[in-house]
C-alpha cells in the first residue's frame, strides 16, 4: 500500500476507505498526499513548552473541547478560529500556526504517534472521551457526510460488526482509549482526561477543572462564561460559519449542516437493540475489565 487513500473490504462486503499511515488508519484529508511521510513529520513537530495539545478519538466532543479550552487558554469567551486551522491529522505541518505564542492543536492518535516533544517538553495534553456506544452510532453518521471519500454503505449492523471486530478511522476505540489511559496514569500532571458526559452534566464544573489542570486560574466567573458560549446550538453554528469554504467544498456533501449532530448522551438508544446492546456489553466488560475510567450511558 502506498501512503495515501486506500481502501478495504470488510466481512459484509462494504467497502472501506482510509488513509494509510501504515500501522494506523486515519480519516482521509483532501490536504495529505503521503500519511506516512506527514506522521514522520508530526513527530518532529516543534512544540512550545505552553502548547495544549486536545487529543480523541472521533465523535468524542472534540469541537466542544476544543472552543472551550482555546477560551480559557486565551482569558475570554470569544470563539477561537477554525478547528480545522489546528487538526495535525488533517493539514500538513507547516500550515499549522505558528508558534509565536502558546498554541492548541488537535489530534486523534493514539500517544506514540504525537509529537516526541510533548514528553520532551512536558506539554500538557487533554484527552476527551465518550461513552462508545454513542460514539460509535456518531462516527456511523459521519461517515457518510463526505463528499470527497466514498462513504460506508453498510448497515447498521454492519458498521457494529466492523467496530467491535475491527475498528474504523484511527483504529479500534478500545485500544485506543486503554492507550491514553495507560498514559494518563504514568504522566499525571500531564495528561487530564476528560468525558463528554462531564462536560454535558456539569459543564462549568469540568471547565474549571481544565482550568486548574492547565494552571491558568481564570476564575468561576469566566468559566460560566465559557460553559455559555459554548451551548451545543451556539457551536453548531459558530463551527460551520468557522469552517474554511475549502474543507466545505471538497469534503462535505452539499446540505450538510457541519460536523455537529444531536450532541447527547443516550442518542445510541434510538440505534441498538436489545441483542446488540447485550453482545456489546458482554464485550465492553471484558476488554474494559482493567479500567478505571467512569462511563455514562445514560
Amino acid at each position: 500500500m502506498s501512503g495515501g487513500r486506500c481502501q478495504i473490504q470488510d466481512r459484509h462486503g462494504n467497502q472501506i476507505f482510509f488513509a494509510n499511515g501504515g500501522d494506523v488508519w486515519l480519516s482521509p484529508s483532501p490536504q495529505i498526499q503521503d500519511y506516512r511521510v506527514h506522521l514522520s513529520q508530526l513527530r518532529h513537530l516543534e512544540l512550545r513548552q505552553d502548547d495544549v495539545i486536545l487529543a480523541s478519538f472521533p465523535r468524542s466532543g472534540t469541537h466542544w473541547h476544543f472552543q472551550a479550552i482555546g477560551m480559557l487558554m486565551n482569558g475570554r469567551a470569544d470563539y477561537m478560529g477554525s478547528f480545522m486551522s489546528h487538526h495535525t491529522d488533517w493539514i500538513p505541518t507547516e500550515s499549522l500556526p505558528p508558534p509565536d505564542t502558546s498554541r492548541l492543536l488537535v489530534s486523534h492518535l493514539r500517544p506514540r504517534f504525537l509529537p516526541q516533544q510533548v514528553k520532551e517538553k512536558k506539554v500538557k495534553v487533554i484527552y476527551c472521551y465518550r461513552n462508545p456506544k454513542d460514539t460509535w452510532v456518531s462516527l456511523y453518521s459521519f461517515a457518510n457526510i463526505f463528499k470527497g471519500i466514498p462513504p460506508f454503505e453498510g448497515t447498521w449492523d454492519h458498521f457494529l460488526d466492523l467496530m467491535l471486530e475491527v475498528g474504523f478511522w484511527y483504529g479500534d476505540w478500545f485500544d485506543h482509549v486503554l492507550d491514553w489511559e495507560k498514559e494518563a496514569s504514568a504522566y499525571p500532571d500531564q495528561i487530564f482526561l476528560s468525558s463528554f458526559e462531564d462536560m454535558k452534566m456539569d459543564s462549568v464544573g469540568q471547565i474549571m477543572k481544565i482550568d486548574q489542570f492547565l494552571g491558568l486560574n481564570r476564575g468561576r466567573e469566566l468559566c460560566e462564561q465559557i460553559a455559555q458560549a459554548c451551548e451545543f446550538s451556539k457551536l453548531k453554528a459558530v463551527t460551520y460559519d468557522q469552517m474554511p469554504q475549502a474543507i466545505k467544498d471538497q469534503a462535505w456533501k452539499n446540505g450538510v449542516p457541519g460536523v455537529f449532530r444531536k450532541g447527547e448522551i443516550g442518542e445510541w438508544r434510538n440505534w441498538f437493540t436489545a441483542e446488540q446492546s447485550e453482545r456489546f456489553d458482554a464485550i465492553f466488560e471484558q476488554r474494559m475489565k482493567d479500567s478505571r475510567l467512569p462511563f455514562s450511558f445514560v
